[in-house]
């Protein structure tokens, strides 16, 4: 019997890339997978288009509350056992996602955590360079190896996290998830995704701003 997944996907004024989001997630939907999008209060086209789907669950939210509460909202609405988080941007392409669906009690395979880098390179922009230092700190801090503690893309168990428990409201929440799996398994599944970062003009909602938050959940988990 196939195993199915929760697939979680927030969003926020993605309108130019939802089309082909939905496109790839539906093979995902056909194979039993629950195919959950949080729209995370858009204030362009992006909810009149998700509406048009019928094989997603739509959440929404009125207002934007940030990344964070979109997951966390997810999270308490999905059914499987077993979830994926993933984002909607199209950085990361929607068909690795199955590289993710590998959880597996009986081999050990308790979490899986995408990673963008074979290896970082930190000098090659300020994005790099943030990503180095705070995957160091997070390893330092949780005495693991990680190579890419940022990702947003991950799989794991849902009885494994506790979901009043996390505190994050924005992007902190990819780090806050991999601490608290970390810290009862000690260990991660790492699989390589192709990653084609954006820039603001792009569309790309992370701000420097935010390694603040980050570096706050990194230190304070």
């Amino acid at each position: 019997m196939k195993k199915t997944y929760s697939i979680i996907i927030p969003i926020y004024n993605e309108e130019d890339k939802i089309p082909e989001l939905l496109n790839s997630l539906k093979d995902y939907s056909l194979e039993g997978h629950e195919i959950i999008i949080i729209d995370d209060g858009s204030r362009d086209n992006s909810n009149k288009i998700l509406s048009r789907s019928n094989f997603i669950k739509l959440l929404y939210t009125n207002k934007n509350k940030g990344k964070g509460e979109a997951v966390k909202l997810g999270l308490k609405n999905s059914t499987n056992p077993m979830v994926v988080i993933f984002d909607g941007d199209l950085e990361l392409h929607p068909r690795e996602i199955e590289k993710l669906l590998i959880l597996d009690k009986k081999n050990s395979i308790q979490c899986v955590f995408a990673t963008r880098y074979n290896k970082i390179r930190p000098f090659e922009s300020y994005w790099n360079i943030g990503n180095y230092f705070l995957t160091k700190l997070f390893n330092f801090m949780n005495n693991v190896n990680l190579p890419d503690a940022l990702c947003c893309a991950k799989s794991f168990y849902k009885s494994d996290i506790n979901i009043d428990l996390l505190m994050s409201k924005k992007f902190d929440i990819d780090v806050e998830l991999a601490s608290m799996l970390i810290k009862k398994y000690k260990r991660a599944t790492s699989v390589n995704l192709n990653y084609l970062r954006r820039n603001k003009n792009d569309g790309k909602k992370l701000k420097i701003f935010d390694s603040i938050s980050i570096l706050y959940r990194i230190i304070n988990n």
